[in-house]
């Protein structure tokens, strides 16, 4: 298995493990106030690792070679508001539904949307493997949702 493969795993991870404990945080604070301290934590941490890639390169070739934020558009802020639906929507949707439907609810939407968004915007094909390789995971994700 190559490394960047375990990236994709590592954020489903992620995922959960972000949404299930934000939802334990809420009871504590409340969901905005859990929200707003992981925001604040990523932040803070997403700044560190800028300022570490600008001051060391080597570390990350690629990862701002084009500059600070050339050609800035409102468009460029469309990832951070993703970000608060993901982070805000998650434990809201675990705590009601649990983490099992949630994820799998989460995977549905990923899959139709990679599909479209490979085809459109990355310029892959929406090959038969890839459209019944989908359809299978969406089918199991409807099942565990329908049944669960």
């Amino acid at each position: 298995m190559r490394f960047v493969s375990l990236v994709p795993l590592l954020c489903g991870l992620a995922v959960v493990a972000q949404g299930g404990l934000n939802r334990r945080f809420a009871g504590q604070w409340g969901l905005l106030g859990a929200v707003l301290l992981n925001m604040v934590v990523a932040t803070v941490a997403t700044f560190g690792v800028y300022a570490l890639v600008r001051s060391v390169p080597a570390l990350w070739p690629d990862a701002g070679a084009e500059g600070r934020f050339p050609g800035f558009t409102m468009w460029h802020l469309l990832p951070g508001l993703c970000g608060v639906v993901i982070v805000l929507g998650m434990p809201w949707a675990i705590g009601r539904m649990g983490a099992v439907q949630s994820v799998l609810l989460l995977m549905a939407a990923q899959l139709v949307t990679s599909l479209v968004w490979d085809a459109m915007v990355e310029g892959r094909p929406a090959t038969v493997a890839r459209v019944v390789g989908s359809a299978v995971a969406f089918t199991g994700a409807a099942i565990a949702v329908w049944k669960g």
